[in-house]
């Protein structure tokens, strides 16, 4: 059974058309509160701007609080490409009453927007100098490797971990990732451990297993060392994620994540840790969440448990400030194709099991995002994509064709 979100649409007869509104919402503030003796201390503000109406920020400014008021801490400066991906973010601290750089994230993708690099920059003695870079390298739009370096500033960069992905030929879910240490002196790149992965019937994670490395035999071991877990309810919405170490031939519980859900929005999250004497579980600390009618987050509350107490205690609590971003509209059909524009279609939208795509040229991939951005599907030269397995909601699909790209937005029901 899908998870149905809040989206309300009526189609009045199949095979007819209507325009159903959807409203984004963007960031507008978030307020941070620690808590002091027994209230909450308002002592930190994160304020977003927007340029040309968009739904991602171009400048996040950070206010403190001293005895004067609110005060400049740091701000960061976002620029992104055509297609709207994240390029450069340069973070300036306020310093004697002006803003001074001082690090700088920059990004590069190929022509499908994946992310290929992504580097970390300090200024020192006004010149950049990189720090950390990741490179991911990818395969049918598939990520295969994530190679991590690093160095002083001004030095050259020089590999320190690299990730290695496979993925099942049938199901094309990934089902390993190694992990690997660079040896600068032999120029040897040496296993260190690997994640194994396996599915529910739903394409959700049922276990992860990780398995160490044998230098001396230059094998990885015949069993996991540590394992997770993964339980989910009626609606398929994890509800359980349990770690377990290895211990003499069988598996110790270690740690646990318990998830809670109201409408759908994930409410709480208990972390817990397995006590060996009294053989059972333990509170840690947990998440609170809050959400308004829209499903806007608007509160997140942390929490450490008092065990003396046997009480929640807050520690720390961020309040989210939202407005209305624009309204876009999707034209909903049983039968025909839909939103016709550059000579290009999908159908039917509000889509059950498959959308169509109709496109002037070649379709060379097909990404479908969620509305935090997270990427739930991929396929390359396609013209079908099933979408049976997933959840009701809203969606986006990013269309690659001949020498274009463009989004769509779809609405999955049961």
């Amino acid at each position: 059974m899908k998870k149905l979100y809040p989206l309300v649409f009526a189609i009045c007869f199949a095979g007819i058309s209507n325009l159903y509104a959807q409203t984004e919402f963007r960031l507008d503030s978030t307020h941070v509160y620690s808590w002091y003796i027994d209230d909450w201390s308002h002592h930190t503000r994160e304020l977003y701007t927007y340029e040309n109406g968009g739904i991602k920020e171009t400048n996040l400014l950070r206010l403190t609080s001293n005895a004067s008021g609110w005060v400049n801490y740091y701000q960061r400066n976002k620029m992104y490409n055509a297609a709207n991906n994240l390029i450069e973010n340069i973070q300036q601290n306020w310093e004697s009453g002006t803003w001074i750089d001082k690090l700088r994230e920059s990004y590069a993708y190929d022509d499908l927007d994946n992310q290929t690099s992504y580097v970390y920059a300090i200024l020192v003695g006004g010149t950049w100098g990189n720090t950390k870079r990741e490179v991911k390298t990818y395969e049918s739009g598939r990520l295969i490797s994530k190679t991590f370096e690093s160095a002083y500033v001004g030095a050259a960069l020089f590999p320190t971990t690299r990730y290695l992905y496979n993925y099942d030929t049938l199901s094309n879910e990934l089902s390993e990732e190694i992990e690997q240490t660079y040896f600068a002196d032999v120029d040897v790149w040496q296993n260190v451990r690997k994640m194994k992965y396996s599915y529910t019937s739903f394409g959700a994670l049922h276990k992860v297993e990780e398995i160490g490395f044998n230098s001396r035999n230059g094998e990885f071991n015949n069993f996991p060392t540590l394992q997770t877990l993964f339980s989910y309810n009626a609606l398929q919405q994890l509800t359980d994620q349990v770690v377990q170490l290895r211990i003499n031939d069988d598996y110790r519980n270690n740690s646990r994540f318990v998830y809670v859900y109201t409408l759908g929005n994930q409410t709480e999250l208990i972390i817990q840790e397995w006590h060996n004497l009294s053989e059972s579980w333990q509170n840690k600390s947990r998440q609170l969440r809050t959400f308004d009618t829209d499903n806007n987050e608007t509160s997140l509350i942390y929490q450490s448990w008092d065990i003396d107490t046997a009480t929640w205690k807050g520690f720390v609590r961020i309040d989210s400030f939202w407005s209305m971003a624009e309204d876009f509209d999707i034209t909903l059909s049983n039968t025909e194709p839909i939103e016709k524009e550059s000579g290009i279609s999908i159908y039917p939208n509000p889509a059950t099991n498959f959308i169509n795509i109709n496109a002037p040229e070649e379709v060379k991939s097909i990404t479908l995002y969620n509305l935090h951005g997270k990427q739930i599907l991929f396929d390359n030269n396609k013209t079908r994509l099933d979408v049976s397995h997933l959840a009701a909601g809203l969606y986006v699909a990013k269309i690659n064709f001949g020498n274009s790209i463009k989004t769509k937005k779809i609405l999955i029901k049961n």
